[in-house]
């Protein structure tokens, strides 16, 4: 009822602007002033048969006739998106605010118990990959690049936490997780700059994306065992299959995209 009375006070509106009664705007349509009275108190629309006409005396188009109409539903969608917003923004700052008594809390706990700087650096860089993640999308501008910035963010934050660790616990094995590093941002770029740059459409990059993925998973145990001289005595059997699963969801979204070409 609330879109008819909306709509209700437009006319009134427009009819005023025309220096129209409901009398003369009634007889202009051909019906009696009560059907004009109705629209202007909401209580019903006009017939679609007299629309065009209506719209040429009121000199509205047809378009802004049926906006109109719809004026509150827009104005709901509006509270839904200002609602929308409003919980994200809250989320976002509560995550932010949770970072950030994260930082101070270990910072102090380190100090006092270690007398020194030493694990905190590792909780700082991780905290860093958590705001890449959940906050650092929604400071970007909506384009095509946004992905890419994030990634190479959260690449360069990802071998800091590497040479980090390292650096704390005085490691020797900073190379082979460099190396395992690479391998695996080397896929996730190949996938980043399908999506962003290549021109196909939504189901394909889906399914390039889990082809990847499932020949990451295949071949990721086996190739890290190498780099780490593990003997391979586990089984690869799981991660072989969970790689053919996700090959075999690529190749239903490769037909479906196939299907919206055709």
């Amino acid at each position: 009822m609330q879109d008819k009375k909306s709509f209700g006070k437009y006319i009134v509106e427009k009819r005023k602007e025309a220096k129209l009664t409901q009398e003369e705007l009634a007889n202009m349509l051909y019906v009696i002033p009560t059907t004009i009275s109705k629209w202007e108190r909401g209580i019903s629309y006009p017939d679609i048969t007299v629309i065009s006409k209506l719209c040429s005396i009121l000199k509205i188009s047809e378009h802004e006739f049926f906006m109109a109409c719809d004026d509150e539903a827009l104005n709901e969608e509006k509270r839904e998106i200002k609602k929308y917003r409003t919980i994200k923004k809250w989320l976002i700052n509560s995550l932010n605010i949770s970072y950030l008594i994260g930082i101070i809390v270990c910072f102090i706990c380190n100090l006092i118990i270690n007398k020194t700087i030493s694990w905190f650096l590792i909780v700082l860089v991780s905290i860093a990959i958590s705001f890449t993640i959940t906050t650092l999308p929604f400071l970007f501008k909506k384009s095509k690049c946004k992905l890419i910035k994030v990634s190479l963010v959260f690449t360069m934050l990802t071998n800091l936490l590497l040479l980090t660790i390292n650096y704390v616990n005085k490691g020797d094995w900073l190379i082979d997780s460099l190396i395992i590093a690479s391998f695996c941002f080397s896929i996730l770029w190949v996938d980043i700059l399908i999506i962003s740059f290549v021109k196909i459409n939504k189901y394909y990059k889906i399914s390039i994306s889990l082809i990847l993925l499932g020949l990451s998973t295949i071949i990721s145990n086996p190739f890290c065992n190498n780099i780490l001289n593990i003997p391979n005595e586990g089984s690869n059997l799981p991660n072989v299959i969970s790689g053919i699963i996700l090959i075999i969801i690529a190749f239903i979204f490769f037909i479906k995209g196939h299907q919206k070409n055709d």
